[in-house]
């Protein structure tokens, strides 16, 4: 009989379906039973050996763990496995000197990240440890992509955030705030890198091709317009909003509005309840 291979992805949909549902593969029995024994610290570098945003996701992740967690079919509800994430993170102890170092010499490999949001944010983490000189090129004022710009702080809060991708960039990356890459084709052309990664993300909304779409300035694409909030652009709002859509974006929009003076939201979903 061949040994078990687990470093192949199957054998935890064979063995543990909650780690086999996360993308990341998170060893979550493996932090669960060390948040069981009070090893807050501990839990939180498990969890980052495969998720370097465990504090972020603690509060944002969809959690497709839990659908798939045991518990599920033998109780009502399955183990709370995205907020346990959270309490790693929220109860660890000062984690710096367990995180990964870059050595003192690099390997004279230049790579440059266009974009400091999760993806490039995840490379650097990669490549900093490697002996990788990495430069990273945002075109905002601040990193953190989409994750700064449309996770309102009522859910995602600066602190957490911003410790997060300290944790990253203090590992010796170069981070060039302000720095629009204008022309891919004059950055490649100037040189100097022997690398480009591009994780500019997919910051576009969906658009709804409907009758009076244009003939008002009320009409808001949901990401667009909780980047305008999260950089104070929008301040206030009217006191009736309507939300077309039920996902993550639309109950942010939803929130927000609230919490902008709107009195009457409502929520308008496309499909039947039975798909959501």
């Amino acid at each position: 009989m061949k040994p078990t291979d687990t470093s192949n992805p199957d054998y935890f949909h064979k063995v543990v379906d909650c780690q086999w549902a996360c993308p990341a593969h998170t060893d979550v029995p493996g932090y669960i039973r060390l948040l069981a024994q009070g090893q807050f610290s501990e839990a939180y570098l498990l969890n980052r050996q495969t998720n370097i945003f465990p504090g972020i996701l603690g509060r944002v992740c969809d959690r497709p763990c839990e659908p798939a967690c045991r518990r599920g079919r033998v109780e009502e509800k399955p183990v709370a496995i995205c907020r346990l994430k959270r309490v790693a993170a929220d109860h660890r102890d000062d984690i710096s000197a367990s995180l990964p170092k870059a050595p003192a010499e690099t390997n004279g490999k230049k790579v440059a990240l266009i974009g400091a949001g999760c993806a490039s944010l995840a490379v650097a983490n990669d490549l900093l440890p490697l002996g990788y000189e990495v430069t990273i090129f945002e075109a905002l004022e601040i990193a953190g992509g989409l994750m700064r710009t449309n996770i309102p702080q009522f859910r995602l809060p600066p602190k957490v955030l911003n410790e997060e991708i300290g944790y990253i960039v203090d590992m010796g990356a170069d981070l060039k705030l302000n720095h629009r890459i204008e022309s891919m084709k004059d950055f490649l052309h100037s040189g100097g890198f022997d690398a480009v990664f591009v994780g500019t993300g997919a910051p576009r909304g969906k658009e709804l091709k409907l009758p009076g779409r244009y003939d008002t300035e009320n009409i808001h694409i949901g990401i667009d317009w909780l980047e305008s909030v999260a950089f104070e652009h929008q301040k206030s709002i009217g006191e009736s909003v309507l939300i077309i859509g039920v996902g993550n974006t639309a109950m942010d929009c939803c929130r927000t509005s609230l919490r902008l003076g709107a009195k009457n939201v409502k929520v308008m979903a496309r499909k039947p309840r039975a798909f959501f």
